[in-house]
């Protein structure tokens, strides 16, 4: 299940273009009352399978339902698989129909509220001043693979019919903000690209085809929906077919990409066509099931219109679009608005990128579709080499890239660096300043000029840059590359993070045969243990064992730590699984050996570090620590808290 987590603040960046094509006649007309009826039933399908598959959301096991199983008559089940597609719609609206990982990185911090996994990873790396593709690459192991990007698809799809690679460069830019270059954002360019070619061609075989040519052959979304694929051929039914698909996602598992999407190809291979047979399979394979549900059903709307759906699974539900995800803005209120938004959005689309499909008032002409290029190698090689830690901005007449070249970390002693680049786009020569503003104290940027040469029109500057410092604290080091010349002066946020200041070979006291217990769980979701300790370094990977507090009754909260034997503690680290309900007052506390009384040993008030928190304290011989925990961030459940790691170490030097 999707957890919330809010962050506020700050707004972020980043830039890519997507390519237009050469001017042409279009090669294929949509008339336009046709081609809105399938954008409807697009929409249609979404609110059908997601409501179908909302009650069901992260059970792993398979189930057996046939129809709704709590759909309130016309109030479909309100769902971020939607909801963001509206927003995304909102922001090509107010740019002209163009957008980039920049302008979606603005909107999610402006719009949504919640912070679910993927989402409160990318939300909270934009606020720390870390601009997309990285914002969704960086401490972000867990979630990358995971499933926010492909669940909405669909704009991007229905913005451009008929436009696979058009399609699959905007979805890329958008995935990359929360999944950076991972098989999250494979994901979603395989759903844009097969949503895309539906609105010409219906065949099934030859659409997930269309996909996967998108795609690297070797990718995990790649290897599960062959599983689906293969398991068909060979005449096995669709739960044999579910083991083989989850066989061939062990690297990703549970709530992840390739084994979700498989699943909903699977849905589709299995449902002979019957429209409510298939988004039930999809369901029926358990996991994520909105979103595999919800996706199908945008899929089979897209390629049969409303015509398609069946009355007993459209007239139920009702046209009304119910949200949880998105805030601060009207969005549309049914499906009709959201509608005739798409519409007038994708006139708009396809004219500025001289697609070789148009939208008209006069009949449907088809008579060139085989000339449409519904696989394009090299676009989608393009995409999948794009780096994650390449951060572009765009203006009129300069272009600014910096690159990272790997994760935004910076050791004490060594140095990191960074290329910046600046292209000319003018039509006279230029010169360009050049200013890191913010540099922390005792910190040294060398090679980067204060001013560039001339740079001739469509030349390109670059200049390779060590960052370094004696010592690091852990960050996050807001800084900003200020880039002065063009016509607008460019300030592009840039933020190193200090290596930890725990080694992993620096053993934990609690990996010795500690246990733990707490006050209350919240229970009832896979992957939560009151045991909070696994290892002697936690990462952002390690979501095994966290500690959930309970969303019933208010804080203050506890987790104990009881170690095997006592030891000397003089330090101790708290790791947060939850970017928006981590702690905000908390206090730490031991039971010296020989008392049978807890006393504090640190006591934080404001915490607003939304990953970790360390503490050095008075060395104590101990066996007990407890952490209590007086309030957290979570909005919109203010008792829940996560804990994903208790540290607990000697005091620096050994024992006292």
């Amino acid at each position: 299940m999707k957890k919330t987590l809010l962050v506020m603040g700050f707004v972020c960046l980043a830039a890519a273009v997507i390519p237009a094509r050469a001017a042409d006649a279009p090669k294929v007309t949509l008339n336009k009352a046709e081609y809105r009826d399938k954008v409807y039933a697009c929409w249609l399908g979404k609110n059908i399978g997601g409501t179908l598959g909302v009650p069901f959301e992260g059970a792993k096991e398979p189930h057996d339902i046939t129809f709704y199983t709590n759909l309130k008559p016309g109030e479909p089940a309100a769902n971020d698989d939607l909801d963001l597609q509206m927003l995304w719609l909102k922001a090509m609206e107010e740019h002209d129909g163009r957008v980039d990982t920049r302008i979606l990185g603005e909107y999610w911090l402006k719009f949504v509220p919640v912070d679910w996994n993927e989402y409160g990873v990318g939300k909270r790396n934009m606020r720390d001043g870390v601009l997309p593709p990285l914002s969704g690459e960086y401490d972000n192991a867990k979630w990358k693979p995971s499933n926010g990007a492909w669940i909405r698809s669909e704009i991007w799809a229905c913005l451009a019919p008929g436009c696979p690679a058009l399609a699959a460069t905007m979805a890329r830019e958008d995935a990359c903000v929360d999944h950076g270059a991972a098989e999250g954002t494979l994901a979603e360019i395989f759903t844009a690209s097969v949503e895309s070619a539906a609105f010409v061609e219906g065949n099934r075989e030859k659409l997930i085809q269309i996909g996967l040519s998108m795609i690297p052959e070797d990718c995990g979304v790649t290897r599960a929906i062959n599983a689906a694929i293969a398991a068909k051929n060979a005449g096995k039914d669709w739960k044999a077919a579910r083991l083989d698909v989850i066989a061939a996602s062990e690297a990703t598992g549970w709530f992840q990409a390739p084994r979700n999407v498989a699943y909903t190809m699977l849905g589709w291979l299995y449902g002979d066509g019957d429209f409510g047979k298939s988004i039930c399979i999809a369901v029926n394979c358990g996991d994520d099931t909105d979103c595999t549900g919800a996706t199908l059903g945008s899929i089979l709307g897209i390629i049969g219109g409303t015509k398609g759906i069946p009355g007993n699974w459209k007239e139920p539900i009702g046209t009304k679009i119910n949200v949880v995800a998105i805030s601060g803005f009207p969005n549309p209120k049914d499906l009709n608005e959201l509608t005739d938004h798409t519409v007038s959005m994708a006139e708009k689309v396809l004219a500025q990128n001289s697609a070789p499909v148009s939208i008209i008032d006069g009949p449907t002409n088809m008579a060139r579709v085989g000339e449409l290029v519904l696989s394009d190698p090299a676009i989608a090689k393009k995409l999948w080499n794009l780096s994650p830690y390449r951060v572009v901005w765009n203006e009129a007449d300069a272009q600014v890239v910096l690159d990272y070249l790997s994760d935004p970390v910076l050791k004490p002693g060594e140095r990191h660096w960074v290329e910046i680049s600046v292209t000319n786009k003018a039509a006279e020569p230029k010169s360009y300043s050049f200013a890191i503003k913010d540099c922390p104290e005792g910190w040294n940027v060398s090679d980067l000029p204060a001013k560039s040469p001339d740079i001739a029109p469509a030349s390109t500057q670059t200049y390779k840059v060590p960052v370094s410092a004696a010592t690091v604290d852990p960050g996050p080091h807001k800084m900003t590359l200020a880039v002065s010349g063009a016509a607008k002066s460019i300030e592009i946020p840039f933020t190193l993070f200090g290596k930890d200041s725990i080694e992993p070979d620096d053993l934990a006291l609690a990996t010795a045969g500690a246990t733990a217990k707490s006050d209350g769980e919240l229970d009832r979701e896979p992957g939560c243990t009151p045991k909070a300790i696994d290892g002697i370094f936690a990462t952002s990977a390690d979501f095994s064992n966290r500690w959930h507090s309970s969303l019933d009754t208010p804080h203050p909260h506890w987790i104990e730590v009881k170690l095997a034997k006592p030891a000397v503690v003089g330090r101790a680290v708290i790791r947060f699984a939850d970017p928006q309900g981590y702690p905000v007052s908390f206090e730490g506390q031991v039971m010296p050996e020989g008392s049978k009384s807890l006393v504090r040993v640190f006591n934080c008030d404001n915490n607003k570090n939304a990953s970790v928190y360390r503490a050095a304290f008075e060395p104590v011989t101990t066996d007990t620590f407890r952490l209590v925990i007086r309030n957290s961030a979570q909005p919109v459940y203010p008792n829940a808290a996560q804990i994903s790691e208790i540290e607990l170490y000697p005091p620096k030097g050994g024992k006292k």
